[in-house]
């Protein structure tokens, strides 16, 4: 059975927990010491390219930086992996859970014990290239309205080879189905506003991030350098999840919809809009097509127009399948 779209009962359980502050965060100072970055990678299982992922942090060229890895109650050779990398480097430390609580509580575990003034989490399977840190330190350094940054990233297969390129689009494209910031920093303040990752909105717990970081009022800004290196394979939550994933983008923008409302009309089309292709690619038409008749209320003249043709484009035909890509 369809449900019915009912935008006066958005998706609002209660707010993620505010953060547990680390003592004295490090901070860059006015003499330019370089800030301590925190970076996050939570891991299930990711044996086969967690040493790829902890190499590619190994090699880089700002050596201000700690990684706290989260074992989420692994059962291959990853406990074992990181070990021998916490003896190797000492800015490398591991949290482990004795049960499986999948990927945003990891999060949240791993930001509990950051002690960086700029922070950011990566995944096992990914790999950051050798100034990513660096890069991404300068512009926020550079830039002190700028809170939160992201850039471009390639895109390879299982073995590593690049098989395509995702360049950082504007902020302002979040609203419209631009979920995907892989390479980023953001100060701690943005943290200590927003507070922790939703444990509820699996597979989606980084794009309702990014949604508060922009809703909340916090300055964004998209770097055009390729400083990253996104892995997509059969394992990874992107592909072994698809259909859900778009469930939970789809309860992401609903729960953030009051901030999305309150910032335009314009806006609140353009969310809509992207709410319709979502029902769409998961073959729900009469969703998809409440969805979209809100997006043609507020978004009238040239992006109506523009709405309708890109919903009449992904509306399937009766009797036809329907196969999602990728948003």
């Amino acid at each position: 059975m369809t449900q019915q779209c009912d935008e006066s009962q958005p998706d609002q359980p209660d707010q993620p927990d505010q953060p547990d502050q680390p003592d004295q965060p490090d901070q860059p100072d006015q003499q330019g010491r370089p800030a301590l970055i925190s970076v996050v990678l939570p891991t299930f299982n990711g044996a086969r390219y967690l040493a790829e992922s902890l190499d590619s942090l190994l090699a880089q060229s700002y050596p201000h930086w700690e990684l706290i890895v989260v074992d989420d109650a692994s059962t291959d050779e990853t406990p074992a992996i990181i070990e021998r990398y916490s003896a190797r480097d000492a800015r490398i430390r591991s949290v482990r859970h004795e049960q499986n609580r999948r990927l945003p509580a990891a999060l949240n575990s791993g930001f509990a014990a950051a002690r960086g003034g700029y922070l950011s989490w990566t995944s096992d399977d990914n790999r950051y290239r050798p100034h990513a840190l660096a890069t991404l330190a300068a512009a926020l350094d550079a830039h002190p309205e700028i809170d939160f940054v992201y850039s471009s990233f390639d895109i390879m297969d299982d073995s590593g080879q690049v098989i395509a390129h995702h360049p950082a689009h504007p902020p302002e494209a979040l609203l419209s189905g631009e979920t995907s910031n892989a390479c980023f920093l953001y100060r701690r303040a943005v943290y200590t506003h927003l507070g922790n990752y939703a444990e509820d909105l699996f597979l989606a717990e980084d794009y309702d991030y990014w949604l508060r970081v922009f809703l909340g009022g916090h300055h964004m800004m998209a770097l055009a350098e390729t400083l990253y290196d996104y892995r997509r394979h059969q394992r990874s939550l992107t592909d072994a999840y698809r259909g859900q994933t778009f469930a939970a983008a789809e309860r992401a923008v609903l729960r953030n919809m009051p901030a999305i409302a309150a910032s335009g009309a314009r806006v609140r089309g353009e969310a809509y809009l992207f709410l319709a292709s979502l029902a769409s690619w998961r073959g729900e038409r009469r969703r998809s097509l409440a969805y979209a008749l809100r997006a043609l209320r507020y978004t009238p003249g040239k992006l109506g127009r523009q709405s309708t043709a890109f919903f009449l484009r992904r509306i399937p035909v009766v009797g036809r399948s329907i196969r999602p890509d990728a948003p």
